[in-house]
């Protein structure tokens, strides 16, 4: 024995969810993409330490899907991040390491370490209100296209 019940407006409802997936994805890449510039504008100094330069200057941006990777490529990055523990500095190419304004040549260094500079959480800090305020509009424009 089998019975139905009709659902009423069922195609409606249907039709809405078949239209949802196309204009969620659609919305939320745009989003996704819009955290990428908010990560840039907020990677500045002082929320990055700037020395060189060089470490701000390599920051990239790379999205896929809905997902979006913002980072440094410089080598020494996650010892900025992270700090480092007292290290030895030897030589690599020399039998010394010299330096402007040292004495003279050493064949070591026992460096001390570095405390962390977590610039990342900087970063992200300073770019969270926008982020939040980027996907609460998000949500309103994809409520806004699949309700009838």
């Amino acid at each position: 024995m089998q019975f139905n019940v009709e659902v009423k407006n069922m195609q409606a409802f249907r039709d809405a969810l078949a239209k949802s997936a196309l204009v969620t994805t659609g919305v939320l890449q745009q989003a996704i993409l819009n955290v990428g510039s908010i990560l840039k504008t907020n990677t500045v100094p002082p929320n990055v330490p700037y020395k060189t330069g060089q470490l701000v200057e390599t920051f990239f941006e790379h999205v896929e899907g809905l997902t979006v990777v913002w980072g440094p490529t410089v080598n020494y990055a996650a010892a900025v991040e992270f700090g480092t523990k007292p290290h030895v500095i030897l030589p690599k190419n020399k039998k010394a390491l010299y330096w402007a304004g040292a004495k003279h040549p050493v064949k070591r260094i026992n460096h001390p370490g570095s405390a962390p500079n977590p610039y990342m959480e900087r970063i992200i800090t300073a770019s969270q209100p926008e982020i939040d305020a980027t996907f609460e509009e998000a949500l309103q424009a994809i409520i806004k296209q699949i309700t009838p």
